[in-house]
């Protein structure tokens, strides 16, 4: 396995990507997490998790691994819809933007990352009715949340998680 992992992990960002469009670089390192789902309904709930992104393919690409709950509270604290997932994003020089997969067990789903003002948008492609938002984005933390587009057009938050570096 020390192979894949030389080939794969990479030390920097790629030459490749103007620094205007390096949305992700500013995440790799790892973060702890608490996810907020449901919101100020009765069924919220609060779940701590883990958060680690690097560099990948030659720097063209920033992946994550994304652990909730955390890794030691998996066991005894088992959450029926608990993720263990990773995602791929990986510049797109053609675009500007960022091409994104994101898998777990059980699906995937395919997006598209760019800049909105201070905030990164990443919006599913088929359907462009999920977007997954970070926002609040410092040195040491941010806001992620997952916002999908109800029946009616408007938009309303589904869950979110605040990050904060190790």
């Amino acid at each position: 396995m020390g192979e894949f992992i030389n080939v794969l992990v990479s030390k920097r960002k790629s030459n490749l990507i103007p620094e205007r469009d390096n949305l992700y670089g500013q995440f790799v390192g790892e973060w702890d997490f608490e996810w907020v789902d449901h919101q100020g309904t009765a069924d919220e709930r609060h779940i701590q998790g883990e958060w680690i992104f690097a560099w990948v393919l030659e720097g063209t690409a920033v992946q994550d691994v994304f652990i909730c709950p955390l890794r030691k509270a998996r066991i005894k604290d088992y959450q029926p819809d608990a993720a263990y997932a990773t995602t791929v994003r990986m510049y797109n020089p053609d675009t500007g933007t960022w091409d994104i997969l994101y898998t777990e067990l059980g699906g995937a789903t395919q997006l598209e990352g760019k800049r909105d003002g201070n905030r990164i948008v990443q919006t599913e492609v088929n359907e462009k009715n999920i977007q997954w938002v970070f926002s609040e984005i410092t040195t040491t933390s941010f806001r992620w949340q997952r916002i999908v587009k109800r029946p009616d057009d408007t938009w309303e938050t589904e869950a979110e998680l605040f990050a904060v570096r190790r």
